[in-house]
């Protein structure tokens, strides 16, 4: 596991910030692509 660094400036901060929250919008959106593939492969399942 990398070692956690702190900010030395506030630039530094936002730039860290910012690249934590694009790693959870992209985790969430990926739950969300595969409960919606999930949801079709079970509906087409169930139609057969």
């Amino acid at each position: 596991m990398t070692e956690r660094r702190d900010p030395k400036t506030a630039d530094e901060m936002v730039k860290m910030r910012r690249g934590r929250n694009f790693a959870i919008v992209g985790l969430i959106a990926g739950l969300a692509v595969l409960f919606f593939v999930l949801t079709i492969v079970r509906m087409g399942a169930a139609t057969s």
